[in-house]
């Protein structure tokens, strides 16, 4: 993708894309459910839309599949759960890279469970071969303590949450064990459970849980704080710019609205208008000359608060980091590399480092970013919310 010719005064309304988190985890608490979602707003992203056709596969299914889930984490890992307790034989693989990426401590809580899940391939990585069974529920009457360690992932905690109230036969209590990260998302499939009928609390640590049936609910999916960030980080380099955020709130359940918070240090404010977020350059820039920032509960917004205070030559100190070598890619490694660079990019075929690397056109002028149409994962129409902003065009790469 070329983009040429940035016009750095503005005034736009841009419409996002569902959040893909709270769309996973709705879709996930519909087929536990076993009734049709009736998801207002669900993301167009890939790994939605890619969730959403296997659920309608596993659902009529009776012959062994394997299921290929690209390199979508959440979707193998939410998956792995829902098929150790359904009947069949199952063989969850994925990509290169999402067969590097962990899901050991997960398939380690499951076999506590009873689940039969076996490694293909290494020790603590997918491809995965799931002898599901509903015989392995009552296992469960038996157990009322359920330990999951997330330092690796958060994911796997809300694996076997969003499961419990339809396996369970008794109130559970779910241990977050290890170093604590991305907690917001455990809180935000909590907040999603509840809204479907579950009765979940969280004290620190423990999760608390019991059985119950899950509601047909209308829900609707606010847009996604992780893909406003770069519409912050585009005004943060304009000179006058302006853009008003369709459907997001600033008290969001989703942990990555502290976007708003940590973009007024780069002269960016945000005003709530309704249902929508207005965002624009503030008169005075607020930055200091090093700014610190922790990211062990906000790690999609690296990419874009590394590329913002590498444009607006700002030192930052970033800390919380670890869990990003598990990503898409490695993105601390892939940041450190792009940033290095003048004007030619590689994605590393992450959606993330794609649409943190393109603002960078209105501080450096013409740019390209190789395999760039890999922002679908989370924001197919990423490419055409922009383009008023600047040419578009495609290269080779």
């Amino acid at each position: 993708m070329k983009i040429i010719g940035v016009n750095k005064n503005f005034d736009l309304t841009v419409d996002l894309v569902g959040s893909k988190s709270e769309s996973n985890r709705a879709l996930m608490i519909c087929h536990y459910g076993g009734f049709k979602p009736r998801i207002n707003n669900l993301s167009a992203s890939d790994d939605t839309v890619l969730l959403n056709q296997i659920l309608g596969t596993i659902s009529t299914s009776t012959t062994p599949l394997t299921i290929d889930c690209h390199n979508a984490g959440t979707v193998l890992r939410f998956l792995a759960t829902a098929l150790a307790f359904r009947d069949g034989e199952w063989t969850l693989t994925g990509n290169d890279r999402m067969r590097q990426r962990p899901v050991g401590d997960l398939v380690d809580a499951l076999k506590a469970l009873g689940a039969d899940i076996d490694y293909l391939d290494g020790i603590g990585v997918p491809p995965l071969k799931i002898h599901g069974k509903t015989a392995v529920r009552p296992i469960f009457d038996n157990i009322a303590n359920i330990h999951v360690d997330v330092s690796n992932s958060s994911q796997f905690a809300s694996s076997i949450l969003l499961a419990l109230p339809v396996v369970e036969t008794m109130t559970s209590s779910l241990h977050l064990d290890g170093d604590l990260s991305s907690l917001p998302y455990i809180d935000m499939t909590i907040d999603v459970m509840r809204k479907y009928g579950a009765k979940v609390e969280r004290n620190g640590r423990e999760i608390l849980v019991q059985p119950s049936v899950y509601q047909d609910v209308e829900y609707t999916v606010e847009s996604d704080w992780s893909s406003a960030s770069y519409w912050y980080e585009i005004v943060a380099f304009s000179d006058n710019g302006r853009v008003r955020l369709r459907n997001l709130h600033l008290d969001s359940i989703q942990g990555d609205a502290v976007v708003a918070q940590w973009f007024e240090q780069f002269g960016v404010k945000s005003v709530q208008d309704g249902s929508d977020v207005i965002i624009e350059k503030s008169a005075e820039t607020l930055c200091t000359s090093s700014l610190q920032f922790d990211f062990i509960d906000h790690p999609d917004l690296y990419p874009t608060i590394a590329a913002t205070c590498a444009g607006l030559r700002i030192e930052g100190r970033f800390t919380g980091l670890r869990n990003l070598a598990y990503k898409e890619s490695d993105r601390v490694a892939a940041m450190t590399t792009e940033l290095a660079k003048n004007n030619v990019f590689d994605s590393h075929n992450d959606h993330r480092i794609a649409m943190a690397l393109a603002p960078l056109a209105m501080k450096i002028g013409a740019i390209e970013i190789n395999n760039a149409d890999v922002v679908s994962k989370s924001y197919p129409g990423f490419w055409e919310e922009i383009s008023p902003l600047a040419t578009l065009g495609r290269n080779d790469g």
